[in-house]
């Protein structure tokens, strides 16, 4: 081998290693990234939803419009003869074609009352049923 055939051949090792350490480290964090959850579905996170509620808890009925983002989880509570009651949603848009998976979570004090995963579609009635004295509404439409 000639002088001037091995100083190229180290010039072209000197450029290609740095490359490969460039594309290595890429390759890493590109790895390093948090996968969304199994299930979850199309999580756009730019689109938003009108929720509006109807709670009705042992006869006292209150109708608050909650604003929620997609996969984003809402905590919503209040008191019933001095027992806390605690709602908890997440609507997650599914595909394009405003299909929903709604997850919900109703508990009275240290009690789940009920915990409904619902599919739906934008603009449908959502029903949270955990008996007679306990209903929860939501009509979802887009923001």
């Amino acid at each position: 081998m000639s002088a001037t055939s091995s100083s190229r051949m180290r010039r072209r090792l000197c450029l290609a290693l740095p490359v490969a350490v460039l594309a290595g480290t890429v390759g890493s964090a590109a790895q390093a990234r948090p996968w969304p959850p199994a299930g979850i579905g199309h999580t756009n996170h730019h689109t938003g939803f009108e929720v509006a509620l109807k709670l009705d808890m042992f006869g006292e009925v209150s109708k608050p419009v909650v604003v929620a983002q997609n996969a984003e989880r809402i905590k919503l509570s209040g008191m019933h003869g001095g027992t806390p009651w605690n709602l908890e949603f997440t609507i997650v848009r599914v595909d394009y074609h405003g299909n929903l998976r709604v997850l919900t979570r109703l508990t009275s004090g240290d009690e789940l009352l009920a915990a409904p995963i619902r599919t739906a579609v934008v603009g449908q009635r959502v029903v949270v049923r955990a008996d007679d004295d306990v209903n929860v509404a939501m009509l979802i439409r887009p923001v």
